[in-house]
């Protein structure tokens, strides 16, 4: 496998993922739903429930990551990378949500049109897709992945997990056998490993970005009636991201850090204001922020829906732009520059 990506000291080609399928027939290959690799996939997901004759067996997440990345070599599926996303999640932390979101947002963006599972073929229904993504809103999907995953590690204090999160906000009551931080004490804890391995703000601020980058794509990709609600995810999201120092958190986290009024999020979007923007992901973070301030204080403004459009559009050469702003002028724009119109993908590294 291409070492595009790393996590942990996995390896993974998440480049390569969102790239067309170079086999015959559809850019994202088959529907492998009723294959047998992509049924262990789903089996090994579940685990096995207690029976007359042997014991609970939890899911083998090692054994989904590995079928997953076996499968997305073939297809290009949103159910597979889901999974994908669980499993690492698992296995690596709050930490590899960022490219696990990152890839579902990419297939979503590049593969539209034929990405697996598809509308239904009779009246175009996205349902198989809503209910592919709800997975990521729900407790016995992504929210409870999370829920039991490692958030960082700490010197004297072994590996700090969401639970200890919940437990000091008041969300789970601690059990007599765990440690109940306060929120002070788990940010003071957080402090400490920022110190210690500077990377987690990075790292967490990816998380928040992604996740905030995929909300915007399904409320334009899906109707209001039927997109499905990231909220559940991003309140997690943003609950963990808030204990970064205030120094740190800024400017990706703004008025997220402190959860609070309107105003708060006025100086942090001044810190990354145009004397603040380096790169063009700088230029995407600034705006996720305004369509999030818009949407919070001002949800009836219909900028916001122009601004996620041009969001998109960013990372697109000229011919992706005419693809997607005048489809019915790319042939002839394709034939000018002597370019065959059906090599043209939109895809997006963002």
């Amino acid at each position: 496998m291409t070492d595009s990506s790393a996590i942990a000291g996995t390896t993974y080609d998440l480049h390569g993922w969102l790239d067309a399928l170079t086999q015959p027939g559809s850019p994202c290959g088959p529907d492998l739903e009723y294959e047998n690799e992509f049924l262990e996939l789903i089996r090994g997901a579940q685990g096995k429930p207690e029976s007359q004759f042997a014991a609970a067996e939890p899911p083998n997440w090692p054994f989904v990551r590995e079928r997953a990345e076996s499968l997305m070599e073939r297809t290009r599926d949103l159910r597979i990378a889901v999974y994908w996303t669980r499993a690492n999640v698992h296995l690596q932390g709050f930490a590899s949500l960022a490219p696990g979101l990152k890839l579902i947002d990419g297939l979503l963006t590049t593969f539209w049109e034929g990405l697996h599972p598809l509308p239904d073929p009779d009246d175009g229904d996205q349902y198989p897709r809503v209910n592919a993504l709800s997975l990521l809103a729900h407790q016995e999907g992504l929210c409870g992945d999370i829920r039991q995953c490692s958030l960082f590690s700490l010197r004297g204090s072994g590996v700090i997990r969401y639970r200890a999160v919940s437990i000091a906000f008041g969300q789970s009551v601690a059990r007599a056998d765990e440690a109940a931080y306060g929120k002070e004490q788990l940010a003071q804890m957080v402090a400490s490993a920022v110190q210690e391995n500077p990377a987690v703000v990075n790292e967490w601020q990816s998380v928040l970005h992604q996740a905030r980058a995929l909300e915007a794509t399904l409320k334009e990709k899906f109707d209001a009636a039927s997109a499905p609600d990231l909220k559940p995810l991003l309140d997690m999201i943003k609950l963990v991201h808030g204990l970064l120092p205030a120094s740190a958190a800024a400017p990706e986290a703004g008025a997220e850090a402190g959860g609070s009024s309107d105003g708060a999020a006025g100086p942090a979007l001044a810190g990354a204001g145009l004397g603040g923007i380096r790169s063009r992901d700088d230029v995407l973070r600034a705006l996720d922020m305004i369509c999030e301030y818009l949407d919070r204080v001002e949800p009836s403004n219909p900028a916001q829906l122009l601004l996620r459009r041009a969001r998109r559009l960013i990372n697109r050469d000229f011919l992706q732009l005419v693809k997607e702003l005048a489809p019915e002028a790319l042939n002839e724009a394709a034939r000018v520059l002597g370019v065959d119109p059906d090599s043209v993908n939109l895809q997006n590294g963002a």
